[in-house]
């Protein structure tokens, strides 16, 4: 069975709840994952989420915008109970539901029963927002604490009134396990995927300074500028830039290597 990941030690730096199946893809294919988050996730603003999940069941809303499986996920718990069909019922209502990638297309199906209804070609918030056809109403956005502002710009040029509601928090780990951190300075981690601007910013303040001598695999093209700025060179980025696009960037980095 082909192992091109054999001899790799690949860092696995996702929250500890999304960190899993990395963790697999990367054994299945010979590796050996090294789990040490550099992000954990937070309650977001909870009234807000819970005012915006009755809207929703009311038919506020004429477009729900999903940007991560985190947001996903908190929608839907913020939509349990409100109608007695169930969370699915709520979005009965909504005329689009955007997702940015597949991964939370997949997790919409699994949590909320639906597919959705516009998948951009590239897995970005600046698709998503030039993926959206001109429309009017309100468009719900429950999203990081740390969005970025583009996608409710690009929605408002289309015509709609965008209401962000912080869905969740990223926040920082205090530190990183020393042993971990000299690892990845000297390179004896030899992959280091990225799959956000704020996982390369918290990586390098827990390292203290940009040093990591192994390569980096960057899911996409916001996280590669968000590296640049921090002074990391991308060795490899995905694409498609979701898990896949992801895995097979490893792959390839690893066999330059």
């Amino acid at each position: 069975m082909e192992a091109p990941l054999a001899g790799h030690r690949v860092l696995v730096a996702r929250t500890r709840e999304q960190a899993g199946e990395l963790s697999e893809r990367v054994r299945e294919l010979g590796g050996a994952p090294v789990e040490a988050p550099v992000l954990a996730l937070a309650p977001g603003d909870l009234p807000a989420l819970d005012a915006a999940a009755r809207q929703l069941a009311a038919g506020r809303f004429a477009l729900v915008a999903l940007t991560s499986s985190n947001g996903v996920d908190a929608l839907a718990d913020a939509l349990e109970g409100v109608l007695p069909g169930g969370p699915a019922a709520a979005l009965e209502a909504v005329d689009t539901i955007a997702c940015v990638g597949s991964g939370t297309a997949a997790r919409l199906r699994a949590r909320l029963g639906r597919a959705p209804d516009l998948l951009p070609p590239r897995a970005t918030t600046r698709a998503l927002g030039e993926a959206v056809p001109p429309g009017n109403g309100a468009a719900l956005l429950p999203r990081a604490d740390l969005a970025s502002p583009e996608l409710p710009r690009l929605l408002a040029e289309r015509g709609y009134d965008p209401v962000e509601v912080v869905a969740y928090r990223i926040v920082r780990p205090t530190s990183l396990p020393e042993e971990v951190a000299r690892q990845v300075r000297s390179g004896a981690i030899d992959l280091v995927p990225l799959s956000s601007p704020s996982m390369a910013r918290n990586l390098v303040t827990l390292l203290g300074a940009p040093e990591i001598g192994g390569r980096i695999v960057s899911i996409g093209p916001v996280t590669s500028a968000a590296c640049a700025a921090i002074g990391l060179d991308v060795a490899t980025e995905a694409d498609p830039h979701d898990l896949d696009g992801l895995i097979t960037a490893l792959v390839a980095a690893a066999t330059r290597g």
